[in-house]
């Protein structure tokens, strides 16, 4: 689902008689948009009665925000006009969303009396209250920050109130879940909603058991749910296999499920067992521990394999995770690749230990390992990344990557779990066997 970033030039509402004339000869005198400029017409208004200075259906015309400012500035002094054109340009707006967005430009509102400093903090400034400020528009209840984005940049980000107070926008009805709540979400014109991320009602839907999993090498318990795709209990095929760091939140909050249960019922993938391991101590376990490492090895392998038909080839096994997840799939893969074939990472934490991992692959023969990284641009990590790719490159690595204009979330993060499975696990690529 594409979200649109045109929309026709804003219409005011018919104002109080006091301020009717003055906009009238405003309108007439100073408000255009420049036909010239090469856009495409924005949708219509619901209804053109409301908004009688609309531009002629197809003419092309579009609402600039920064005409709006230029109109408040024109009607400095008079507050009822400013409030009164304030509240016409925003009920136009809401018809097409907030942030509003132009082509490139974003433009964060909101309307209230907000304690001071008051900033939006998000994917795109490090999450950094107080960089970004809001300007108050005259002496309206309206505040803006404005950026430019790629245009197909999705990012999460919140309002920062006193530089403590940190809200969702309240214009904007769309959120994301992160690992610490919910965040607002910012899609531009040209990002692509992920559809498999959704729940189908009407294709056959995978099972997932429950396991409470003890390991003697960690000396400890942890949760791991194990996905079987449809028609498992049907037949005695075997199928590949995933492990999924972080499993409870790729369930969650990758909707990992739903993304299985979807592409497998449009072949776009083999049908796949998936592992979804939790961690117990994360920062610790992912932190490249060999010992957890040797635990997916020589005990949750062994588990997996003794209770469920899986193909036996490391080639037909994979593992993957977000960023200390992606990095220690990265390093279990290296250590022992005879038992995982393929590895992924999304916005992998490489930076780790000076980029060790790095220089483990750079100093060692090549591992018959085919790996899948990606991350975004909004990232800090995103050169420890890059000097990765140039050693799988450099080695000879089958690999394949992706950058996307998002930053370090699981809204990034759940919309390309279909790139890992599809590269995995193309009909035709791999497959299921007898």
């Amino acid at each position: 689902m594409v979200r649109s970033s045109d929309f026709a030039t804003v219409c005011l509402r018919r104002l109080p008689s006091m301020g009717l004339l003055i906009l009238c000869l405003l309108l007439i005198t100073g408000w255009s948009c420049s036909q010239s400029d090469p856009v495409q017409p924005g949708p219509e208004p619901s209804d053109t009665t409301k908004y009688p200075y609309a531009a002629p259906a197809g003419s092309g015309y579009r609402w600039y925000f920064a005409q709006f400012l230029q109109q408040i500035d024109s009607l400095a002094g008079d507050t009822t006009a400013q409030m009164a054109l304030t509240d016409s340009f925003m009920t136009y707006a809401a018809q097409f969303g907030f942030p509003l967005v132009e082509d490139s430009s974003a433009h964060f509102l909101y309307r209230g009396q907000p304690a001071f400093p008051f900033s939006v903090a998000g994917d795109f400034n490090g999450w950094q209250p107080g960089v970004d400020l809001f300007t108050r528009v005259g002496v309206t209840d309206l505040y803006y920050h404005s950026e430019v984005f790629p245009l197909d940049a999705r990012l999460d980000y919140k309002f920062v109130l006193g530089g403590t107070q940190w809200i969702l926008d309240p214009l904007n009805p769309h959120t994301v879940t992160g690992g610490f709540g919910p965040n607002s979400e910012l899609a531009m014109p040209h990002y692509v909603q992920p559809w498999e991320i959704n729940y189908d009602p009407t294709i056959p839907h995978g099972d997932v058991q429950h396991y409470t999993f003890h390991s003697t090498i960690l000396n400890n318990n942890r949760s791991v749910w194990v996905y079987t795709p449809p028609g498992y209990q049907q037949d005695t095929l075997r199928y590949p296999s995933i492990y999924v760091q972080d499993g409870g939140e790729y369930m969650q909050l990758g909707s990992m499920v739903n993304v299985l249960d979807n592409l497998i019922a449009a072949s776009m993938i083999e049908p796949v067992i998936a592992v979804f391991v939790n961690p117990v101590n994360r920062n610790q376990e992912y932190w490249l521990n060999a010992d957890y490492a040797r635990m997916l090895r020589d005990e949750l392998v062994p588990f997996v394999e003794g209770s469920y038909r899986t193909r036996p080839a490391a080639a037909h096994r994979a593992v993957m995770g977000a960023s200390l997840g992606g990095l220690i799939s990265l390093y279990t893969a290296f250590l022992y690749p005879e038992v995982f074939g393929l590895a992924a990472g999304h916005s992998s934490a490489l930076q780790v230990n000076n980029e060790a991992l790095r220089q483990m692959y750079a100093g060692a023969p090549r591992k018959n390992i085919r790996i899948y990284l990606d991350w975004g641009t909004f990232e800090s990590l995103q050169q420890a990344n890059q000097r990765f790719v140039n050693v799988l490159q450099n080695k000879g690595y089958p690999f394949r990557h992706n950058i996307w204009h998002e930053g370090h979330s699981w809204g990034n993060w759940r919309a390309h779990i279909d790139e890992i499975l599809i590269y995995f696990w193309e009909p035709g690529v791999t497959g299921i066997a007898p």
